[in-house]
């Protein structure tokens, strides 16, 4: 049995070797390559025409097609695998995905041609819920705004929120989404004596210090109001002018998910009138956006540029979390990574004969 992976600009294939030594045991050949982009703009591109369209709007090139075509397992980040990747994997049965997005993957494509495809949910959730709190920090108490002003020569006393600066204690987050990002997010502001509220169709429980609510009644309560939602055709544009006009006056919203989950215009509108106090903002429609770009013309915004998951320790340990997932396979269980669930029972008893007497340890 053989696994390609494909390593890239953040996560290279050292870090995959590494990482997936472990299938080795059960006689799996471990190949990696790397996609060669030129730099993180190449990569950027690739990633933004994915994300606003699919999978099929990007041919990997002829080296990783080539390098593929034998394998039976495909590991990447965002290197796409769309129909013309797997249509020229005849061997192929897995695909994994070190990252919790899989836009990149044709996850129907290869359901039809039953592979069992996972990806790694909450790979940099620590990265993003730390960053969560820091931008909210930095844009309530205008750090970024400060320390640009210093470098400017500018000894700034007054900011737009300079008449309700507010203390963090008390206050009301509401969290839109409590998978492991937002519950993280909430596990840390407890720390800042903040009083916690959420909502998430998917959960039924959280800890005793989330209360959960209705999105319009969290909007409306909330002072700040984060988003860890994944976007799909119900979320995307879920944070429309209507839902913004339901916020408290001289609110933040905190943005470190996908930026088509807000209509930026809207947003615009409702920072650059004042109803909002602030937002803090990792992702964009068009990235990177220009110096004219209407947001960023704002000065009541802390604006970055789409890193809120980039930490070291969340690349090098993503290849060995799905290694130890995809191991399961030789013990015969199923895993939470799986993100077609349903196909794996007909897998296991018809694409994965034999595989599943292994002895991993």
């Amino acid at each position: 049995m053989k696994l390609v992976g494909i390593g890239d600009l953040f996560i290279p294939k050292a870090f995959i070797l590494e990482g997936f030594r472990i299938l080795e045991k059960e006689g799996v050949e471990v190949e990696v390559l790397d996609w060669e982009l030129e730099n993180h703009k190449e990569l950027q591109n690739v990633n933004l025409l994915v994300e606003n369209g699919t999978s099929e709007a990007y041919d990997p090139p002829a080296y990783i097609l080539e390098a593929v075509k034998d394998a039976d397992i495909i590991i990447t980040q965002f290197c796409p695998i769309n129909s013309k990747v797997i249509d020229q994997c005849p061997n192929l049965k897995v695909i994994g995905v070190l990252r919790s997005g899989y836009e990149n993957i044709n996850v129907d494509y290869a359901h039809s041609k039953k592979i069992l495809v996972y990806n790694t949910p909450g790979r940099n959730a620590d990265a993003v819920a730390d960053f969560t709190v820091g931008a909210m920090i930095a844009e309530c108490r205008n750090i970024a705004r400060g320390h640009q002003g210093l470098k400017e020569g500018r000894w700034i006393r007054e900011y737009p929120n300079t008449a309700h600066i507010p203390d963090l204690p008390g206050k009301t987050v509401g969290s839109s989404g409590l998978g492991e990002i937002g519950l993280k997010v909430a596990k840390r502001l407890t720390g800042f004596d903040m009083h916690m509220i959420g909502c998430d169709p998917f959960v039924t429980e959280v800890p005793d210090y989330i209360q959960l609510l209705p999105l319009e009644e969290l909007l409306k309560k909330s002072d700040f109001v984060t988003l860890h939602v994944r976007l799909t055709e119900e979320t995307e544009g879920m944070i429309d002018a209507e839902r913004l006009s339901l916020m408290k006056a001289q609110a933040y919203l905190i943005n470190t998910s996908r930026s088509a989950l807000v209509d930026e215009k809207a947003l615009y509108d409702a920072l650059d009138s004042g109803k909002l106090a602030g937002a803090a903002l990792d992702v964009f429609d068009v990235e990177p956006p220009g110096i004219d770009y209407p947001l960023v013309t704002l000065d009541n915004v802390t604006l970055t540029p789409h890193m809120a998951g980039g930490s070291i320790d969340a690349f090098y340990q993503s290849p060995k979390k799905l290694a130890a997932e995809i191991a399961k396979l030789w013990t015969g269980e199923s895993s939470r990574y799986v993100i077609n669930r349903t196909l794996f029972d007909d897998f296991m008893q018809g694409v994965w004969p034999g595989q599943a007497r292994g002895t991993l340890d």
